[in-house]
């Protein structure tokens, strides 16, 4: 059986030609996931509020509390989704930085 010679491995470099297409990439998904947060953060206050209304009405402090508490997560959410789309923009800007 006849030997076949293998050309010898070149070792990898990293290229950042890439990055800043990977950074836009990034951004637009973390501002899709954004926009799905903000609406279900809509949601959860409209649901929260519901709960803390009816939960007050009918004298049910349990109820209520849950219903505080969907609230106050519901506005740390939106908090935490309103910045996303600029953290995301930071961490990138940080990625290309490394790679040059």
């Amino acid at each position: 059986m006849e030997e076949v010679e293998t050309p010898p491995a070149r070792p990898l470099v990293p290229v950042s030609d890439g990055m800043d297409s990977a950074r836009e990439l990034l951004v637009s998904v973390a501002g899709t996931i954004a926009n799905a947060a903000i609406l279900a953060t809509v949601a959860a206050l409209i649901i929260g509020a519901i709960l803390w209304g009816v939960g007050v009405a009918l004298q049910r402090p349990g109820m209520s509390q849950k219903g505080v508490q969907t609230l106050v997560g519901a506005v740390a959410c939106a908090i935490v989704a309103a910045g996303l789309n600029t953290w995301i923009a930071w961490f990138g800007q940080q990625a290309i930085s490394i790679w040059h």
